[in-house]
């Protein structure tokens, strides 16, 4: 459930800037520089769909849930970005029965992104797209509601991905933007998020924290020790945070097999979904770090489709893979 492709109208309108988010050359190669000194490289997979069902058939993949990666439309501002959302959805729209998009939301205009979210649902995408910041604004300012009560009408999910990380200056050189700046950035919106009640707002929305729920099932006990010790340390919560927290779902992705396992333990079986980030992640390391980490079969069906199946209402999307279409014929 954790794969991205990059529409072209998101390629061209970063092309058409001088500032972040743009693209950049380096030693011959284009690159996305979403700012923060991340920038990443226009891989063939990210942008030819039919490279993501080469690699979905090589490592026995039926059906991938895709998204845009960061930046998306932030910092094109309101106008482009509703226009190069709108496109890009539409473009994702056309990715194939086996490739289950998420859409690109406009989120600097969050009213605008409520509508397109609805458009988006209407033309088969399974879900929504939320980064950690809108160009440095926190989703869990009251202007932002519009998305969380539009996903909730429409009962799908909202995957939380991590944006050009703010606030964390220390996580700069050794590549720290991505290797702890992302957790980081990932784990404070889901915490803020949830100490404002979100779920109170709307006990049935879905919201998907990435990278096995990023440093959360990490410091579970500490954030409820805190939240009993010190005042207003549990938000607008009137239970201890982790009865909120344990709502989210998470991914796989991890590389380590005992942070998957804390993972289902904190989250619970039923809340894992197998993912594995490409292009920038291997579906092979993916693939082995779940073998590994989940030897229990009933667990593991649950993580590899059962949940995502549910989240994402994906059944129909199994009649046009390989191997449905071997069963059939079998």
């Amino acid at each position: 459930m954790h794969v991205h492709h990059l529409p072209a109208a998101l390629v061209e309108a970063y092309a058409r800037r001088a500032e972040v988010p743009c693209l950049v050359e380096h030693e011959g190669e284009q690159l996305v520089d979403m700012g923060g000194g991340i920038a990443y490289p226009l891989f063939p997979d990210l942008l030819d769909p039919a490279r993501r069902l080469v690699s979905m058939d090589a490592n026995g993949i039926d059906v991938s849930v895709s998204s845009a990666p960061p930046p998306g439309v932030d910092g094109l501002g309101v106008a482009d970005a509703n226009a190069v959302a709108r496109a890009g959805n539409d473009e994702l729209a056309e990715l194939g029965d086996r490739v289950c998009p998420i859409a690109v939301l406009p989120l600097e205009a969050p009213a605008a992104a409520a509508e397109e979210l609805d458009r988006a649902v209407g033309l088969g995408l399974r879900g929504g797209l939320l980064f950690s910041n809108v160009c440095g604004a926190r989703p869990d300012e009251t202007r932002f509601r519009p998305v969380f009560e539009a996903a909730a009408a429409l009962r799908v999910p909202l995957v939380l991905h991590p944006a050009t990380p703010v606030g964390v200056d220390a996580a700069i050189g050794y590549a720290l933007p991505t290797t702890l700046g992302f957790l980081v950035e990932t784990t404070v919106c889901a915490l803020r998020l949830v100490l404002d009640g979100i779920f109170e707002r709307h006990p049935e929305l879905q919201l998907v924290v990435p990278h096995v729920g990023s440093v959360i099932p990490f410091m579970l006990g500490r954030i409820d020790y805190e939240a009993a010790l010190l005042p207003g340390a549990a938000g607008a919560l009137e239970v201890p945070p982790s009865e909120h927290l344990r709502r989210l779902h998470v991914d796989s992705i991890c590389s380590w097999p005992p942070a998957l396992r804390l993972a289902l333990e904190v989250f619970g079986p039923e809340r894992v979904l197998f993912g594995s980030d490409e292009p920038y992640w291997s579906a092979d390391d993916a693939v082995s770090t779940v073998e590994t980490a989940v030897p229990d079969a009933d667990t593991a069906a649950a993580v590899w489709h059962r949940n995502a199946d549910r989240l994402f209402g994906l059944a129909d999307a199994y009649d046009s893979s390989p191997r449905s279409a071997t069963k059939e014929a079998g």
